[in-house]
């Protein structure tokens, strides 16, 4: 893959994988530092990543304590890495309103016809990083505290 692309190029390219609902890797660390990764389909929603999962979970419990992630999308090869805060957490069902609808309407499925309790987590880029193969690494923030360099 080329490694000239420029940071409005990244950018372009990383809004349209979002827009694709990636599935890749999730990782929370617990208050004390013990970290917690799970597979994850995510819905981007325009301005934030949105996920489901239990409710009781590793992962919901670590969002709750620290209110921080990393969303880790594609391949060595093609990667963006997402670092994000908690927005909002949201139960699913009735009451989930917007959040539920983007959810199901992106992803085919609504957790509320799972078994156990499921909730809705918005996740905010912070920073985003995004390389194809290592030549791209130097110069790979394309998002910097919230707002997007190119």
């Amino acid at each position: 893959m080329t490694t000239d692309r420029t940071p409005q190029q990244r950018q372009s390219d990383t809004l349209s994988l979002l827009a694709t609902h990636g599935r890749g890797w999730l990782a929370t660390a617990s208050s004390d530092g013990r970290p917690h990764l799970i597979a994850v389909s995510a819905c981007w929603t325009g301005r934030a990543l949105l996920i489901a999962t239990r409710g009781d979970s590793p992962t919901a419990r670590n969002l709750e304590a620290t209110r921080a992630a990393r969303i880790a999308l594609g391949d060595p090869q093609d990667a963006v890495l997402v670092e994000a805060r908690l927005a909002e957490r949201r139960a699913s069902g009735p009451g989930s309103g917007d959040l539920g609808q983007a959810f199901s309407e992106a992803m085919g499925w609504d957790p509320a016809d799972e078994p156990g309790a499921w909730d809705y987590f918005l996740l905010e880029p912070v920073r985003i990083q995004a390389y194809r193969g290592y030549g791209e690494v130097p110069g790979s923030t394309i998002m910097r505290e919230g707002r997007w360099l190119a």
